[in-house]
């Protein structure tokens, strides 16, 4: 078998399996089975590929329709120019969340920022990638779900050459001090659609998805306990549902943060809620 007839062939199936990107998921799972770069497999054509490699792909290509996702199988997923190691004790960085970055530099760029914080912080995607772009920051993670620190100190490891902080931590509970910038992807889907998520076999972890009824549980707790742990002056960003962002915005307001917006994500949507807290 060649690897075009491979790749037909698995994307094929993925199309019976209904799989949103039937085509893009055989392309990576084939480059991975094989260790190319999805460009080279291109040029790999024309080439035979060995029965102990269709067997791997195939395997991959079950899971896959079993609803694994394609960066669980891969143990990775990019983002931010960066490639983050993956598995099923965090969530899976999304491109939405890379709009949390823009902002968070935007402010980190004209603003005289020392301490920054990532809270539900998993992966590390976000404290990692603002480190990169700011090496002089003092920039730390925490999150309270088992294992993440072990995925957050590998990742900074990995791409930063040395550890960042890191707290195993509810929120705030157990980080000292304050800070000049706190954001943060908290769990933000309500709890029945996460209860259905599970039933249908979805693996991420229930505890970096379930923000309650609503999904707002989690914010609203950030958004309260912040206005005492930021620095003067200091801002709070939070990504959050689109249809969650008015009433969020309105406890902010309420509990006395000053130039409440958003900013819009790449599908044009509102994704992050930005506050400040007053200098006095």
């Amino acid at each position: 078998m060649t690897v075009r007839e491979a790749l037909n062939r698995g994307m094929a199936f993925l199309t019976r399996a209904e799989a949103d990107t039937p085509y893009l998921d055989a392309c990576l799972l084939l480059a991975e089975t094989l260790k190319l770069s999805k460009e080279a497999l291109i040029g790999a054509y024309p080439e035979e590929i060995d029965s102990g490699a269709v067997d791997r792909f195939e395997g991959l290509l079950r899971r896959r329709a079993d609803g694994i996702p394609v960066s669980y199988l891969r143990r990775r997923k990019e983002f931010y120019g960066l490639e983050f190691y993956v598995d099923e004790r965090v969530l899976v960085p999304r491109p939405d969340t890379e709009t949390l970055v823009e902002e968070a530099r935007a402010l980190m760029e004209s603003r005289r920022f020392r301490r920054v914080l990532d809270l539900c912080a998993g992966s590390g995607c976000l404290a990692i990638a603002l480190k990169r772009l700011f090496p002089e920051m003092e920039i730390a993670g925490a999150d309270v779900s088992p294992g993440a620190g072990d995925v957050f100190r590998f990742n900074a490891v990995t791409l930063l050459g040395a550890p960042l902080d890191f707290f195993e931590s509810d929120l705030f509970a157990d980080v000292p001090g304050t800070f000049d910038l706190v954001l943060s992807n908290p769990p933000y889907v309500g709890s029945a659609e996460v209860e259905a998520m599970k039933r249908s076999g979805w693996p991420e972890p229930a505890l970096a998805l379930d923000g309650g009824p609503d999904g707002t549980d989690f914010h609203f707790r950030i958004i309260e306990n912040a206005v005492e742990r930021l620095a003067p002056g200091g801002s709070l960003l939070l990504e959050a549902d689109p249809g969650q962002i008015d009433k969020l915005s309105l406890e902010m307001e309420r509990l006395g943060y000053i130039n409440v917006h958003t900013r819009r994500d790449l599908g044009g949507r509102e994704r992050v809620l930005c506050g400040r807290k007053p200098e006095s």
